[in-house]
């Protein structure tokens, strides 16, 4: 169970960071010491400012923001909602990504 939660944390914070990079907001900024449930409706939010197209997807990343940020408060996470959340993770990451090639 230790490995899923470094797993599940570690996503959440490269979701993040591909989230930071795409939207230019620095990595110390202000908001970057707040709790993830304030980065899990902040985060999106400045995603979807930046890029409307990606707005379909806004409640999804919040959803996996928040699944993490559960996760990480209780130390502990059904594992087959830990997997999803890190799957998706990566998969937002992935079309976060795609972003800056477009761009």
């Amino acid at each position: 169970m230790t490995a899923l939660m470094t797993d599940i944390a570690s996503a959440a914070v490269q979701l993040e960071a591909a989230i930071r990079e795409v939207t230019f907001i620095e990595a110390d900024a202000p908001e970057a010491s707040k709790p993830m449930n304030f980065k899990a409706k902040y985060l999106p939010r400045m995603l979807v400012e930046r890029y409307p197209e990606l707005s379909s997807i806004e409640r999804e990343l919040r959803g996996v923001f928040e699944v993490c940020s559960a996760a990480i408060d209780r130390k502990t996470v059904n594992p087959v909602v830990a997997k999803a959340a890190i799957s998706l993770a990566r998969e937002y990451r992935g079309v976060i990504d795609g972003l800056k090639h477009n761009s």
